[in-house]
């Protein structure tokens, strides 16, 4: 994935990823999107300990309870390091998730990284459902689309933030 980006099949819709640590991917998705640059990613990953490169080590009983929530339509905001792309951050912190989706955790085992998650549409407008959705809005923009279908979920992952236990989005 070097500088390119997918839409490919989520818990809840279709999402738009690229490798966290290009920036050229980053701002491609945010021009696709028509996204404000001040909106965070969610970062996902098949495992973990993937997330030790962006995070800093926890303790088991947060470990403990991120796991607790994962694999699943969970997105924890967690403490970053210093190795994590500023672009990633909100404040000192990044959101990560394990999805539960086997079709998006074989895209992540396949390609042995982690990637960006964000609803794969315009800004303001419907998340795409399906493939063919996908291909007709984002074919064109040289993203590529990863065939699948979406999970059951009706709404996007729940945030929370790991140290003080707030809901930021339900």
């Amino acid at each position: 994935m070097k500088g390119g980006v997918i839409a490919y099949p989520t818990e809840s819709c279709f999402g738009l990823g690229c490798d966290p640590k290009n920036f050229r991917a980053i701002n491609k998705i945010i021009q696709i999107k028509k996204r404000s640059k001040n909106k965070n990613f969610i970062i996902i990953s098949s495992e973990l300990n993937t997330f030790n490169k962006i995070i800093h080590p926890l303790k088991s009983d947060k470990n403990s309870l991120m796991l607790s929530k994962w694999p699943g339509p969970h997105t924890w905001l967690v403490k970053a390091n210093k190795k994590c792309p500023h672009w990633l951050k909100k404040s000192d912190k990044v959101a990560v998730r394990i999805p539960s989706l086997k079709n998006c955790n074989a895209l992540l085992v396949s390609i042995k990284m982690s990637i960006t998650s964000t609803s794969a549409n315009k800004s303001g407008q419907n998340v795409i459902k399906n493939y063919r959705s996908a291909r007709r809005l984002f074919e064109s923009s040289g993203v590529k689309i990863i065939k699948g279908k979406i999970g059951a979920n009706k709404k996007p992952s729940t945030i929370q933030d790991l140290e003080t236990k707030l809901i930021i989005r339900k």
